[in-house]
């Protein structure tokens, strides 16, 4: 991570006066390194299986969705993963702002989608266009956008800025809605 792109999450993890205290689960999560072409980034993320559920907790809780789009064994998502979404989601503040929610395209797996239904994960990735992966979308509780889709990776130099913006901007947008 960049030295712009840590100050960038210190000025957002600041603005939303988040908590800084995590669990001593949250610690140790912390404290596991992965090497740079692991596969294991993959399963840090949760994974996307009821989205009805997490959206009406979501709703609840005035917290956006962010969902991360991957395919199994892609180099660039699992660059997104190392390099930016990871890291959010093991900072406490974020975690405390935003649900996070994998979705892997190619895996066979289905989902519960936000109207309740049970949809594949290349169908719900087809419907959401979210197939060209890496693909990061906020969405409210209820599904539906906050931002304009992140798609690709053009520059890992600037990808944390973008979607920490892109999260930063979902965020303001469910709290201030009443």
């Amino acid at each position: 991570m960049s030295g712009a792109t840590v100050v960038v999450a210190c000025i957002i993890a600041s603005s939303f006066s988040l908590a800084s205290a995590g669990t001593p689960a949250d610690a140790a999560q912390e404290a596991k390194p992965l090497a740079a072409n692991s596969r294991e980034w993959e399963k840090i993320l949760p994974v996307a299986k009821d989205l009805k559920a997490d959206g009406d907790r979501a709703n609840a809780e005035k917290k956006p969705i962010l969902l991360f789009f991957n395919l199994t064994g892609c180099h660039y998502c699992r660059g997104a993963l190392r390099e930016v979404i990871v890291p959010m989601f093991r900072d406490a503040g974020w975690r405390a702002a935003i649900e996070f929610r994998q979705i892997t395209v190619d895996d066979g797996k289905s989902l519960i989608d936000f109207d309740g239904k049970t949809i594949e994960n290349i169908a719900f990735a087809q419907k959401r266009k979210g197939t060209f992966t890496p693909t990061v979308m906020v969405v409210d509780g209820n599904g539906l956008l906050l931002a304009d889709p992140l798609v690709g990776v053009a520059n890992f130099d600037f990808y944390g800025s973008y979607v920490e913006a892109m999260a930063k901007k979902a965020v303001e947008e469910v709290r201030a809605r009443k």
